[in-house]
């Protein structure tokens, strides 16, 4: 067997970003509509672990749908954030972000009426102990976007 290389460092605002979600958090989530407006709430919870080297974030939530999975890493040959997840109806996602902005996109999706898809997540209002989350999609490009839902996290 080879030897094997060291991986690069990463920027220390890549690590700062996937630390931000290492812990056991309570989630409370805003369902929205067109307007903004909360139309109805639900609570669960999110656990976060490195579990490649410090390198790759695994996130657990639970909510009233159900369990879903995600993992997170920085790939710093092409200076991005990458996301894939599996919710708990079996639909995947694969998101990308940069540094410049903490939002990470969704590649476009197939819709099953026709048309396709696209998700971002924006994460405002970081501290140490909570954060904002505003889970948006839109359906011509990303021409315009529909606010869904917001989320409050709070470390337990």
């Amino acid at each position: 067997m080879g030897a094997q290389r060291k991986a690069p460092d990463l920027p220390p605002e890549a690590k700062a970003r996937l630390d931000h979600h290492v812990g056991e958090w309570d989630i409370r989530t805003e369902y929205l509509d067109r307007n903004g407006k909360a139309t109805r709430t639900s609570t669960g919870s999110d656990s976060a672990k490195y579990i490649i080297d410090g390198r790759v974030v695994e996130l657990t939530t639970t909510s009233a749908s159900g369990v879903s999975k995600a993992w997170m890493f920085y790939n710093v040959a092409e200076q991005k954030f990458y996301l894939t997840a599996v919710d708990a109806r079996g639909d995947h996602w694969t998101m990308t972000g940069g540094l410049d902005e903490y939002v990470i996109t969704s590649t476009p999706k197939p819709r099953p009426r026709g048309g396709t898809m696209i998700i971002r997540f924006t994460h405002s209002n970081i501290e140490e102990n909570s954060f904002e989350a505003l889970m948006e999609s839109s359906i011509d490009g990303g021409q315009s976007w529909w606010q869904r839902y917001r989320q409050y996290a709070t470390r337990r």
